[in-house]
């Protein structure tokens, strides 16, 4: 009797705890040493991951938080008729073997293609699943659009400082799309003129004037000026040969198509992960395993990981070199970029913005000389009035010197934790299958080596060649990579807690037909409306501008 007294009593307070505090918090009353044995100042660094606020705003286009622009930039964003031919190019100009259709035919890709919303944005479609493959072969892993909007700079090597200007260098790449602008400008007229002249009503796109205006594709050549029917400008270099006038209104569609794909990720935010919930309710509220709890522990304490991978979207958006070889199928080394290469020149000590394996050295070069970034004439913020510029620290200082920071040598970007589940392969190059990979890897403290691609030795007498100065800054591991001692069983605990920041899955959208905004369009002379300007025309391989 009695004790039946007790368990009713029991219950009874269960229960009231319960109504009082929410039927996870009772949790808090009788759990575990393993739920319970936080300490203030750990608690408060995981408190301080949580919840992911909505993206800052960009200042740099005016539409990011419209709705009407962001359901247009979705059909942009798994339409792949702004993809051209196959180029069967790597990101150096080296030929490949195969792509995702034979050379010379239609890539059909889009930007979901590699940017899967329902799986992080990432692209879990390649084959080897190292880097990305398109109308030719990325030398990178492809990130994730899913809370891109966060990011101050995009791509891992931080080449790119807004999603709009991210978003049209992927449509004209000739590994990536193979788009062009002039393909891009007739697709918009063709299939979505009311839906964009609706969103973008100042910037009417039915205004080409000369008969070169009808050519399929085109965008800038490698020559300036006009090399009508040339064989090795881009589409007989029928953009360059264009009215000044003309490439204006061709270069405003093609803008506001990566403006209106930008709106779109802007709603592409990971929610109400599992991890997000024990946050809210406290330790021990049963939103994530005991496993789980113990590796968010090691996260903000033994294994630091908070140094890098910190804010509510875990990451700092900063550039590191954490010790990744820089190696695999279609990864660019330096020993493949010799000095003087037109296509990827890593001359020691005076490496080339083309010097792909130096990550944000290059990225620097690429974002100042830029012509779509967000300091441009292209940009709606009227108060950004400097050229941006990249440093360690990811600021734009008031004064930018004419070299990066040579401690960007081999450093890219930390990416984010949310979702990290569904996002392999693991670094910039696909290097690690799984998070036991990764999370062994820090647990050693990188590859041996992998950091010293970049070093040179110390100028003096007896050494010729490229060198550096004693005193002057160097490439270099960054200093939070060192051995962590984690037993296999932390190991386990840090992957299980991993697998607890994956958000509430975004709504996938109909990624097949179109979404067109009406018939075909005419858009009068001298546009020929029995022939589409569709992606069928001839490869563009010309360098993106």
């Amino acid at each position: 009797m009695g004790r039946t007294i007790e368990r009713i009593l029991v219950a009874g307070a269960a229960i009231l705890l319960s109504a009082l505090a929410g039927c996870h918090a009772t949790d808090n009353v009788f759990c575990s040493s393993a739920g319970c044995g936080w300490s203030s100042t750990d608690w408060a660094r995981v408190a301080a991951l949580s919840p992911l606020p909505d993206p800052p705003p960009d200042p740099s286009n005016r539409y990011c938080n419209d709705s009407s622009a962001a359901a247009l930039g979705a059909s942009f964003y798994f339409d792949p008729g702004f993809s051209g031919n196959t180029t069967l190019k790597d990101s150096i100009g080296r030929t490949v073997a195969a792509a995702r259709t034979p050379l010379g035919q239609p890539a059909n890709v889009s930007c979901a293609s590699c940017h899967n919303p329902t799986h992080a944005g990432t692209d879990e479609s390649s084959v080897p699943n190292t880097v990305s493959i398109g109308a030719g072969i990325y030398d990178v892993n492809g990130q994730q659009t899913v809370n891109a909007a966060f990011y101050p700079l995009l791509y891992w090597n931080g080449r790119s400082d807004s999603l709009w200007s991210q978003a049209i260098a992927v449509n004209e790449s000739p590994f990536s799309m193979n788009g062009s602008r002039l393909q891009t400008y007739w697709r918009v007229v063709d299939r979505y003129l009311a839906q964009y002249s609706s969103v973008f009503p100042d910037y009417p796109n039915t205004q080409l004037t000369v008969a070169e205006a009808t050519a399929p594709s085109g965008k800038p050549g490698t020559t300036s000026g006009c090399q009508a029917g040339s064989a090795t400008e881009p589409a007989g270099d029928a953009f360059d040969c264009l009215s000044a006038a003309d490439q204006t209104v061709v270069n405003r569609v093609f803008v506001n198509f990566g403006k209106a794909i930008a709106a779109y990720e802007y709603t592409l935010v990971s929610r109400d992960a599992p991890f997000d919930r024990f946050v809210r309710d406290g330790p021990g509220s049963g939103w994530i395993s005991p496993a789980a709890e113990r590796g968010a522990m090691l996260f903000v304490g033994k294994a630091s990981c908070i140094d890098c991978h910190n804010t509510p979207l875990l990451s700092d958006g900063r550039f590191h070199d954490i010790g990744v070889p820089q190696v695999g199928d279609h990864v660019p080394t330096v020993e493949d970029c010799p000095p003087g290469s037109s296509t990827c020149d890593c001359t020691p000590g005076h490496e080339a913005a083309s010097c792909a394996p130096s990550g944000a050295w290059a990225g620097a070069k690429k974002l100042v000389a830029g012509k779509f970034q967000r300091h441009s004439s292209w940009s709606d913020d009227t108060s950004d009035g400097g050229a941006p510029c990249l440093s360690t620290e990811i600021a734009v200082p008031p004064s930018c010197g004419s070299e990066p920071d040579p401690t960007l040598k081999g450093a890219w970007r930390t990416p984010s934790l949310r979702d990290v589940a569904l996002t392999a392969p693991y670094m910039h190059d696909g290097y690690y299958q799984t998070l036991d990979d990764v999370v062994r890897h820090y647990n050693v403290g990188g590859v041996p080596g992998a950091a010293t691609v970049f070093q040179l030795p110390l100028c003096g007498a007896d050494v010729g060649g490229a060198c550096m100065d004693a005193g002057a800054p160097a490439p270099h591991l960054a200093v939070e990579i060192k051995p962590l001692g984690l037993s296999d069983d932390e190991v386990a605990d840090l992957v299980a807690f991993l697998g607890t920041l994956t958000g509430t899955p975004i709504p996938p959208l109909d990624a097949g037909a179109p979404h067109d905004a009406g018939a075909p369009h005419d858009a009068g002379a001298p546009h020929d409306a029995g022939a589409p300007h569709d992606a069928g025309g001839p490869s563009d391989a010309g360098p993106s501008q």
